[in-house]
C-alpha cells in the first residue's frame, strides 16, 4: 500500500505578528522620546550668558587717602555718564608716602604715560587680542616695573590694588589677577575695592581737607 504525503496548511500566525507591531512601536516611541525633545529644546532655548562674578561692595574711601602701593584705577571717563568708555590709571605712591589719591589721580591724568582707554570691543576680543590692547599692556608694564623696584623678596606685605566702577567687567579683572599670579609669592595679595562716592567726600572737599 502506498504512502500519501499530506501538508498541513497552517494558519497566519496573527499574534505574533501582533508582537512584532507592538515592538516595534514601543522602540519607535521610545527613540521619539529621547532624541527629539532635546533637539526641539537645542533650538528654542535660548542662549544661556555666564553668570560672572559682580562687584557690588559699598568700599568707602577718601579722595585724601594716602597711597601705599600701585593703585589700578578702572573708571569712567566721563564720571557722569555710565556709557562712557572705561579707562585704566595707574597711580604710583610717592617715595615719601605723601601721595593722596586725589594727587595721584590728578598727576596722572595730566601724564599720558600713565593711563590707557579701554576698545570700545574689547569683550569681543580673543585673549590673545586682549592682551595686547593699550590698557592692558600699560597696566602689565606698570606692575613689572613696580614689582622690580619694591617687591624683590616675598612677602605678605606685598600687593597691588585695584579700584575700580562696580560695573567693571570680570575679564578686566581677571587680566590683572593672572598678571599678579605670573610673579607667585612676591605678589601674593590683590586688593580690590569698588569706588563708591558718597556725601562724606564732598565734606571734605569743601572743608578743605
Amino acid at each position: 500500500m502506498a504512502f500519501k504525503k499530506f501538508e498541513e496548511r497552517r494558519d497566519f500566525e496573527l499574534p505574533t505578528l501582533i508582537d512584532v507591531v507592538f515592538l516595534l512601536l514601543i522602540f519607535f516611541l521610545a527613540t521619539i522620546s529621547v532624541s527629539t525633545p532635546g533637539q526641539q529644546l537645542d533650538h528654542k532655548k535660548p542662549q544661556e550668558i555666564p553668570n560672572l562674578p559682580e562687584a557690588k561692595g559699598n568700599e568707602i574711601f577718601s579722595q585724601n587717602e594716602v597711597l601705599e602701593t600701585l593703585l589700578i584705577q578702572v573708571s569712567h571717563g566721563n564720571k557722569d555718564d555710565a556709557t562712557s568708555p572705561k579707562i585704566a590709571y595707574v597711580l604710583w605712591p610717592s617715595e615719601k608716602g605723601s601721595h593722596t589719591l586725589r594727587l595721584a589721580l590728578q598727576t596722572s591724568k595730566n601724564d599720558p604715560s600713565t593711563f590707557r582707554e579701554f576698545p570700545a570691543d574689547f569683550l569681543t576680543m580673543s585673549d590673545e587680542e586682549f592682551q595686547r590692547c593699550p590698557p592692558c599692556s600699560l597696566i602689565a608694564a606698570h606692575i613689572d616695573s613696580y614689582k622690580t623696584q619694591y617687591f624683590s623678596e616675598p612677602s605678605l606685605s606685598n600687593c597691588i590694588e585695584i579700584r575700580a566702577e562696580q560695573d567693571i567687567e570680570f575679564k578686566i579683572v581677571n587680566y590683572i589677577m593672572d598678571l599678579c599670579s605670573v610673579y607667585g609669592d612676591t605678589i601674593p595679595r590683590l586688593v580690590f575695592r569698588t569706588l563708591y562716592e558718597t556725601k562724606v567726600q564732598e565734606q571734605e572737599e569743601q572743608v578743605g581737607f
